[in-house]
């Protein structure tokens, strides 16, 4: 038997689990959901992961609240709107309430990120005809901007 395969049996499931687990938190903030998926899919039982969870939101190691924080962060960070954050956490299974909380909390300047995205895109060089508007519009909805930050840089 392979030495490797000798250690893994050293150690019960429930172990085996909670060190996956552990080490995905170790490397950033996970949804329950996400953690969840994330355990089943390297082969722990459905009811072992669930205990998991619940152990590990016990225990304050596991907590959507400081995911959807830390994600509203990271993600307008990188020149996403409110709409996709929110479209992203939801297919993350964060509550709809956790994410408007964690919204307020942030307080992050959309009008200030759109403005960035906005310039990086396309420096200060108007929209010269209604295609190129329309063309650009459309990337700042596809970046999860509303029409009143789309207007806000498209107007200006």
């Amino acid at each position: 038997m392979p030495e490797q395969h000798k250690e893994q049996q050293k150690y019960s499931p429930e172990a085996r689990a909670r060190a996956s687990a552990l080490g995905s938190l170790a490397m950033r903030e996970h949804s329950a959901l996400e953690l969840r998926q994330k355990l089943l899919s390297k082969k722990h039982e459905p009811a072992l992961v669930d205990d998991l969870i619940a152990s590990l939101q016990q225990e304050n190691l596991l907590s959507d609240e400081r995911f959807a924080e830390s994600y509203w962060r990271v993600r307008s960070g990188k020149g996403y709107g409110p709409v996709r954050i929110i479209k992203e956490l939801q297919m993350k299974g964060v509550s709809d309430r956790i994410i408007t909380w964690a919204k307020q909390e942030t307080a992050i300047d959309f009008f200030a990120v759109i403005e960035t995205v906005y310039q990086k895109k396309y420096k200060s060089l108007p929209w010269q005809d209604y295609k190129e508007k329309a063309k650009r519009q459309a990337f700042l909805y596809r970046r999860g901007f509303d029409h009143d930050y789309i207007n806000s840089v498209i107007e200006s």
